[in-house]
Parts: C-alpha cells; sequence; structure tokens
C-alpha cells in the first residue's frame, strides 16, 4: 500500500500542483479584490452609522483569526474557544481583595493618567450589527459578574480535584451580554493528596488558594495571557516589555507580503495536497467527540529540552513536537493500531510580526504534517527541524495572515462557514512565562505553578498539547478528548510516551 501511494500519488501531486497553483493565485486575489475589498468597506460603514445610532458601541472586533466570528453564536451555550488558565498561589487572599485588585490592575487601568482604558474589551460584551461583530459598553458593569468565589464546599481541594474543576471551568458557557472572562477564587486549596481533610483543621500556614482565568480565545493569545498576568503582580509591566518584545522592520514586513502576494497559494495549495487529516484512528468525526476532556500534566527541568537542542542542534519546538509525534507513536504501537500512512496533522499557532500590547489573538494555525512514520526519537526531530525551517522561509504565514484578515472581515455566519473545517488532529500551544517568582500583594502571595488549556470543540480536533516554561520547569499538558482517549489512564500512557521520547534525546 505505501509503495502504491509512493509510485501513483506523490507525481500525481506534483502535476497537480503545478496546474492549481496558478489557478489558485489567479481566483484568490480575484475573490480578494471582487468579494474582500467591498466587504472590508461595507464592513466600516456597518460600523460608522452603527455608533452614530447607538452612542454605546464600541469599535468593530478585530479578531483576525475568525476565532469569535466562528463561537459567536454558541457562546452563551456552548463556546468551543476557550482558554483556561491555572494559578497555584502560595498564601492567602479573600474574594473581595482580588476583586479590588483586578479592578485596578485590568478593568480600570489606562494609559496614562487621563486616557483611554488600556484593556477596553473587559468592559465590552460582543453584539452584531447587519451580521458583523462589533463591541457594546457594558454600562451595568459590576466585577462582581466576573470575579468570584468557586464553590467547592469546605473540603479541602487537591490537584486530583482541581483536574475536575479545570475540566468542569473549561466548557462552561459565558454570560449573555457579559464581556467574555471571568475569574475564580478558590480559597481552599492544599497540597497534600490527603482526602476529605476538612479545611479549619489545616494548620494556618499551610492553606493555599487558586485563582482559574477562563476568557475567550479571540480575546487573548499567548503574548496577551503573559500581559495580563504580569499586569496583576508586584513586578509590573517592565518585565513584560523585556522578555517579550519582537519587532519587524517595515520593510521586511512589506517584502513577506508581497512575496505572499506572488507564491502564496502555491504554499496554500502544497499543504491541501499533502495530504488530507481524517483516515486515522486518532481522527474522529465531530459528532464522535464528547467534549469531555482528560487533562493530564507533567513537570519537567527545562534543561531536558535544552540538553536535546543544543546535542541535536534544533530548536525548543522541533525537541517539543518530535516528542509529541514519538508519544504518539508508541501509543499507537502499544495499543495495536497501524502507524497510518495518511498524515496526522498539527495545527501550530505563529505569532504575527509586531505583535500589538492590546487583548488580541494575533496568532495564525500553520498545518504541518507530524513525523510518527520515523522509527527513532532523533530521525523525529530531525525531520521537525526541517518541517520547521520549510515553514518559516516559505509564503505560507503572510498568505495566511492576509487570507484570515479577509475572511474574518465577513459577517459572523460566513466566518463560521469559511473556518468550519480545522484540518488538524492535534493543536499545539507554547506560552513562555517569565525565569523569576510572580509575587503580589506586596509579595505576601507566590506563584507556584502555572498551567493554561484552550477547549478543543472545533470540529475534529482531539488532542491538545500545551507547554508553559515558568521559574526553571516546563510543564506539559496533554487535553484530550475522551470520545478518543475514554479513559485518564490512556491519557497518561500518553504522557508518559512522550516524556521517554525527551529522555532519548539526551544522548
Amino acid at each position: 500500500m505505501s509503495c502504491l501511494y509512493s509510485v501513483i500519488w506523490l507525481p500525481l501531486r506534483f502535476i497537480l500542483l503545478l496546474l492549481f497553483s496558478p489557478i489558485m493565485t489567479v481566483v484568490y486575489w480575484a475573490l480578494v479584490i471582487v468579494v474582500g475589498v467591498p466587504s472590508q468597506l461595507f464592513r466600516k460603514l456597518v460600523s460608522f452609522f452603527a455608533r452614530q445610532l447607538d452612542g454605546d458601541l464600541g469599535n468593530l472586533v478585530e479578531s483576525t483569526g475568525g476565532l469569535l466570528g466562528r463561537d459567536f453564536a454558541d457562546l452563551a451555550i456552548s463556546p468551543s474557544q476557550t482558554i483556561t488558565v491555572i494559578l497555584k498561589i502560595k498564601g492567602k487572599c479573600d474574594i473581595q481583595t482580588l476583586r479590588n485588585h483586578i479592578l485596578h490592575t485590568w478593568v480600570c487601568k489606562r494609559e496614562g493618567a487621563n486616557g483611554p482604558l488600556e484593556y477596553p474589551e473587559l468592559r465590552q460584551y460582543i453584539t452584531s450589527r447587519l451580521g458583523y461583530l462589533i463591541f457594546k459598553w457594558d454600562r451595568e458593569f459590576d466585577i462582581a459578574n466576573h470575579v468570584n468565589l468557586y464553590d467547592s464546599g469546605m473540603t479541602v481541594v487537591n490537584d486530583e480535584k482541581l483536574q475536575d474543576i479545570w475540566e468542569n471551568v473549561s466548557k462552561r458557557p459565558f454570560k449573555s451580554k457579559r464581556s467574555p472572562w471571568e475569574f475564580f477564587l478558590i480559597p481552599n486549596y492544599y497540597e497534600s493528596q490527603t482526602q476529605g481533610k476538612i479545611f479549619e483543621k489545616i494548620p494556618e500556614e499551610e492553606r493555599h488558594c487558586v485563582w482559574i482565568l477562563r476568557l475567550h480565545h479571540s480575546m487573548c493569545d499567548g503574548f496577551s495571557i503573559y500581559r495580563l498576568l504580569i499586569s496583576l503582580t508586584d513586578q509590573g509591566l517592565p518585565l513584560w516589555g523585556r522578555e517579550t518584545a519582537c519587532e519587524v522592520q517595515k520593510n521586511f514586513k512589506f517584502l513577506m507580503n508581497f512575496k505572499a502576494l506572488l507564491s502564496g497559494p502555491t504554499s496554500l495549495a502544497k499543504v491541501f495536497l499533502q495530504g488530507f487529516d481524517y483516515l486515522h484512528d486518532l481522527h474522529y468525526s465531530h459528532n464522535r467527540l464528547l467534549r469531555k476532556y482528560s487533562i493530564v500534566t507533567s513537570s519537567l527541568d527545562v534543561q531536558l529540552v535544552k540538553n536535546a537542542s543544543k546535542l541535536h542542534n534544533i530548536s525548543f519546538h522541533a525537541v517539543l513536537i518530535g516528542a509529541l509525534s514519538g508519544g504518539i507513536r508508541k501509543y499507537l504501537l502499544e495499543n495495536n493500531l497501524s502507524i497510518p500512512h495518511q498524515p496526522i496533522r498539527l495545527g501550530m499557532p505563529i505569532s504575527h510580526p509586531n505583535h500589538t500590547t492590546k487583548l488580541r489573538n494575533e496568532w495564525l494555525s500553520a498545518m504541518i504534517n507530524l513525523p510518527v512514520r520515523k522509527k527513532t526519537a532523533k530521525l523525529r526531530v530531525l525531520a521537525m527541524k526541517e518541517i520547521l525551517k520549510e515553514l518559516k522561509r516559505s509564503s505560507l504565514i503572510p498568505v495566511l495572515t492576509q487570507s484570515m484578515a479577509f475572511i474574518s472581515g465577513f459577517p459572523f455566519p460566513a466566518v463560521r462557514f469559511l473556518t468550519k473545517k480545522s484540518g488538524t488532529s492535534v493543536m499545539y500551544s507554547e506560552m513562555r512565562a517569565p525565569n523569576v517568582p510572580l509575587t503580589f500583594f506586596e509579595k505576601r502571595m507566590t506563584l507556584t505553578d502555572l498551567m493554561y488549556s484552550f477547549g478543543l470543540g472545533t470540529e475534529d480536533l482531539g488532542i491538545g498539547f500545551n507547554s508553559i516554561s515558568y521559574n526553571g520547569k516546563i510543564k506539559l499538558i496533554l487535553t484530550l478528548d475522551q470520545g478518543i482517549f475514554n479513559t485518564k489512564e490512556k491519557g497518561e500512557l500518553l504522557m508518559s510516551y512522550i516524556l521517554s521520547d525527551l529522555e532519548d534525546l539526551q544522548h
């Protein structure tokens, strides 16, 4: 079968690419000019007249990823693009103190003494005019609608219970006519695994708390989450600037876009013709996914990734995605499942050049094929090195930037239709956090652990693989749909194989 695939499909794919690339280029830019430009102009007219008629309206939503357009109709029912951040805090705080702190550092924070709100979206919800999404001010804004205690009873919340809370919070609907974000305080967290212990009986110095931030992915990506977390701390925003500054020259950006104008559609054609990600056991149709997740986490020393990166001359991303590929391969073999010739595709978020400091999702998901068929850990990471190198020098990123901005300018029903299929089975996301401990309330509280996940309810996604580096450690997080991984033991098995691949890369 593999030989037949190589003999027939690979040459045919090359011929199709030669034939369709010029056609795709012409069709793509004809659509941009004939459909996209008029749509954008009409969008601006809708915004102008809507704001004249309703003084409570803000700007049209700039959601370049189209995530909000895809998810808008389900925000108050069953949102699928949710980011959930777990912060384990050493120390205690009460709900009113937390509300006042978030109100001061986030909601009411201004750009300068009398400038505009730094995060206006936190006080605005999303509505629509003629199908276009637009912000509307919440004139009845109350911090108590967004920051609350999580009702976990008076028994201790340990890590096992926290996993269940994490899963339950992730899939909650957002409140209607409220900005899609909320913050929960769990004041009775205890690091020990002791079950059923009464909180009042725990010594004062051993009582800690957990903060849970949940918000819609269209508002926030990894950079924006980082900015929000830093703004809560005693360190302040200068740390944000030092850690995340990434400037790209305007002329370089112009050249990238000009290149995309000529060869970007060819890059898109290559992606589509590389294979269709659905004929394997890790990809289920949407109606077979349960949207009930198993969350598996593991910590490791950042030095493990650095050693593998230096030893094999590969990047941070290549190490982790290669290990994920190895984990999937070992899992399939262990469960007597075949290694598919059909590609298993991974969506890898890539940041836009000159990422803004606003609450925006400015990441694109580039589809890449996991090297699951490679037999050794070294071969897999070297294959990932070449895949990522090709992605970096191709026109795929600028043409995705252009095309997604073009799609996001449509009314939300059109956005939902045009972004319906994800084309991937796995999503990978990575966030760099500071290498110094974050502290709060004049250093009376310290962040001891940080984790995050995003909802996987979009079409056929079944596996999320997140990593976050904080204070010299890397936290790996697997979010697995139970339609595929129907027991937590299977998720833990997959994580163990990923970690074993990382060990194999140490020599």
